[in-house]
């Protein structure tokens, strides 16, 4: 590795080609004076710049070529203008004053770069700001209230997100572009991303199937590491955070420079927690965590394009809570006994060291090199990486162990152009991944192996253009796609299965056992989009996207045959399972006004042959040692799926000290022609509506405090009644409603205004109601002295988190004057 960063490093300062310029002022659009302190930014680049004393800024050096300019200052009306860079290049702008930003920002995760307005899909951006003052163990929680947004939880460690009421495998996570490959298929598998490298979001809630390939068919999560800084400077900040409900830990140290051109930023992280508590149980047996993330990036700007090097090494070790309870008392069991020891006491429940209970160990290893050429009059886009996933998995009940590693070379070749006359924006190329997969040996005793999946490769190739056309108020937008997948699977035998005498046989061994059988599996489809978005007066706009998705079973759905600890069943694929196709119609409206900005999107979605487990009458014998454990088997049925949500922004212009912030998110799914029990999807959310009231002090030239506010919010979750509940594969969930608080402030110099350090207090489930979430896995798991038990209503599982307060640190240092201003 080291080796390929010194490489690297030769090869930027080789191509030493000077690159461009931008400069200008940003006015105020009512006095025409300067205004300092804002933020200038490019995308596409990363790159950016602060405005000095008079409102004047420069970014250097930059690549030739079109970009989206994103001008944004708190207490201004975000702004977005295209420049085209060609030499040195000056441009002047003016911002409105405004309470809180418009929604005209710049994304990048549609392909096409565009506004979130004139997009026709509908968009969320989770800010920088949004993610700074909330509480969160996961970067998929600190997203997971945005309208349309869900996930599924199994301890506050491991989450999974849905949109639209579509999750696992269905949603693709990117980070820098970079897909997030991490055992994506299983509902055990967190994210594998470290929460404090992640900058901002960008969430796309539809079919982008297109841009991405099949994995995207509910939509794309992308997450953006922090901008390059300034040319000619150095910055960097270090955080420091602490929960009281797990004792979470956690710090981490940010750095990064700009010189002339060559970039690089470098963050080091680290989290632990012990065992969360929750009102119903005390200390909830299972749920301590670790990890520990480091991440480096170069790159090199130049008047030819730019290129970037990213390296990232993520540690987990995490315990899976296993329900494992007293069957006299109800309190939580050990697995095994610890010696001598039946019950967990004080010390194990407040313990940093995740290795009692059964865990995962979760390594994931990066690299991904992206490249942008200018060639004519478009940009060139190469990209490849490198990634691997090794997976431990301990169970100290039934004594078992997983041990398998992923690794991916995903790969992108992408050219795009714009017409400086006609408005048109063309993205075409071909992208995907090889994957292959490889089960470790069997494990030394006492453990005996678990292999869920067979030893794979899996090619990934689709090719795709995509057209965009933007008038004064019209934006169309459509393409088509071809996807191509081939899974190859090599046989597995074991000679006495399930015993501590287990092992890996070649076939034809006497008395083995067929684990795995070989197979070839190849899926090919079609999918497309077109859509269009219009900006009415007075703010108004209009969209509406018509696309169709196509989704290959993953590999789990197709071969599972085992116990997979982390979700405490057996699980079994089907090799016989056909090719998702998805027809999804999205209606967008909404407003951006002085005062009041609002936005509200309906969907209806129509999937053939959509995949999911149901649980089926156990086929693992009555002397069998799993005896107990649910068994699940893939299915595929017509599924539909429709919903709506919504967000009102009350932000008075004059009541500047006041924002209200509401979101509504519901979805309904069913499976034609089933019955009463089996009528709906798995893992429907229960309709959601969130509100936030926000009092924000005013600032004063002499304060040292800045940008101080005090916020209170709701979350009301309504009961889920819609289930698939046969043989208890569902149950129904309660409704609740949990209430949050916070403040937060800067801490400045009030001679140079540059921020000293930011401080943040939130506090999540303040009454502290017991309840379980209905997409809160953890409530399903039960068994009493070590035998499983079959969960029939809510309470008799593990319940969600009770009241939790953190504090965060913010200390930035470095850079010059303006570019660390307040």
């Amino acid at each position: 590795m080291k080796c390929y960063i010194l490489l690297f490093v030769i090869f930027l300062f080789s191509l030493g080609i000077n690159a461009q310029s931008l400069s200008g002022t940003i006015i105020d659009s009512s006095d025409h004076k300067g205004i300092p302190g804002v933020i200038v930014y490019i995308p596409q680049l990363k790159l950016g710049a602060t405005t000095d004393s008079s409102g004047k800024f420069k970014i250097n050096p930059i690549p030739d070529g079109t970009y989206e300019m994103e001008v944004r200052m708190l207490g201004y009306e975000t702004m977005t203008q295209q420049v085209t860079i060609k030499g040195t290049c000056t441009c002047r702008s003016s911002m409105c004053a405004s309470c809180c930003a418009a929604n005209e920002v710049v994304i990048t995760a549609l392909g096409n770069v565009t506004s979130i307005q004139r997009s026709p899909m509908p968009v969320t951006l989770v800010t920088h700001d949004m993610l700074l003052q909330n509480s969160y163990s996961t970067i998929i929680e600190a997203i997971s209230t945005q309208p349309g947004m869900n996930m599924t939880t199994e301890g506050v460690g491991t989450t999974k997100p849905q949109i639209n009421g579509l999750g696992f495998d269905r949603v693709l996570v990117l980070t820098d572009g970079l897909r997030q490959e991490d055992f994506q298929w299983g509902d055990d598998h967190g994210i594998l991303i470290d929460p404090y490298a992640v900058y901002d979001a960008e969430i796309i809630r539809g079919p982008a199937s297109l841009q991405y390939g099949a994995s995207a068919e509910a939509g794309v999560i992308s997450f953006n590491t922090e901008p390059f800084v300034e040319s000619g400077t150095i910055q960097g900040n270090i955080l420091a955070e602490y929960q009281t409900n797990n004792g979470l830990i956690g710090n981490s140290v940010g750095i990064g420079g700009n010189n002339n051109g060559f970039v690089w930023n470098l963050r080091a992280s680290n989290e632990e927690a012990h065992d969360y508590w929750d009102p119903k149980d005390g200390y909830v047996w299972g749920t301590a965590w670790h990890q520990d993330n480091a991440r480096l990036t170069l790159g090199l700007n130049r008047a030819w394009g730019y290129s970037r090097l990213s390296v990232s090494m993520l540690d987990r070790r995490i315990q899976v809570p296993g329900g494992n309870r007293d069957s006299a008392t109800g309190q939580f069991e050990f697995d095994a006994p610890q010696n001598g020891q039946l019950y967990p006491n004080r010390s194990n429940f407040l313990a940093y060291n995740p290795t009692i209970a059964s865990d995962k160990i979760l390594d994931e290893i990066q690299t991904w090199w992206q490249n942008s050429i200018n060639v004519g009059k478009g940009k060139l886009g190469l990209d490849i990486g490198f990634t691997q996933s090794i997976h431990h998995d301990i169970d100290t009940g039934i004594v078992g162990q997983g041990n398998f590693e992923v690794k991916d070379i995903p790969y992108s070749l992408k050219y795009q152009v714009i017409g400086e006359n006609s408005g048109l924006k063309l993205t075409t190329g071909i992208n995907g991944t090889y994957e292959f997969e490889n089960n470790y040996p069997e494990p030394p005793a006492p453990y005996i192996g678990d292999f869920e999946i067979p030893n794979y490769t899996d090619l990934q190739a689709g090719g795709y253009a995509i057209l965009e056309k933007d008038y004064k108020n019209l934006t169309l937008s459509g393409g088509l796609r071809y996807d191509y997948n081939n899974f190859i699977g090599q046989s597995m035998y074991l000679l006495n299965a399930g015993t501590p005498e287990q092992k890996v046989v070649p076939a034809s061994t006497p008395e083995d056992t067929m684990q795995f059988a070989a197979f070839n599996k190849t899926y090919t489809g079609y999918s497309g989009s077109l859509g269009a978005s219009y900006q009415l007066p007075d703010n108004n706009y209009l969209k509406l996207n018509v696309s169709k998705s196509f989704r290959a079973p993953s590999i789990d759905e197709l071969t599972s045959n085992g116990v997979n600890i982390g979700v405490n069943a057996f699980q079994e694929g089907n090799l016989n399972l056909k090719a998702e196709e998805g027809y999804q119609v999205d209606f967008a409206y909404g407003n951006n006004g002085k005062n009041v900005s609002f936005g509200a999107d309906g969907f209806y979605n129509s999937i053939n042959n959509f995949i999911f487990p149901v649980r089926v009458q156990s086929k693992l014998g009555g002397d069998s040692m799993l005896q107990g454990v649910p068994f699940y088997q893939y299915i595929a049925n017509k599924a539909i799926l429709t919903g709506f949500s919504g967000y009102l922004n009350i932000h008075p212009i004059a009541v500047k000290w006041l924002e209200l912030d509401n979101g509504f998110t519901f979805i309904y799914s069913y499976l034609p022609n089933q019955t009463d029990s089996t009528r709906h999807l798995p893992w429907t959310p229960a309709p959601r509506l969130t509100s936030e009231i926000k009092f924000k002090l005013a600032n004063r030239k002499t304060s040292i405090l800045r940008n101080t506010y005090i916020e209170f919010g709701m979350a009301k979750y309504w009961a889920q009644n819609n289930i698939y509940s046969a043989l208890y594969s569902e149950i129904p969930s309660l409704a609740y409603t949990v209430f949050n608080t916070g403040v937060g402030t800067n801490l400045v110099n009030p001679k140079t205004g540059r921020v000293i350090c930011s401080f943040y207090i939130n506090c999540t489930n303040l009454l502290s109601i017991a309840y379980a979430d209905h997409l809160n896995l953890a409530q399903y798991f039960l068994a009493y002295n070590g035998n499983p038990v079959t969960v029939a209503q809510q309470g008799q599982g593990i319940d969600n988190m009770g009241r939790n307060v953190g504090f965060k640190l913010l200390f930035p240092f470095g850079g010059n004057h303006s570019s660390t201003r307040n």
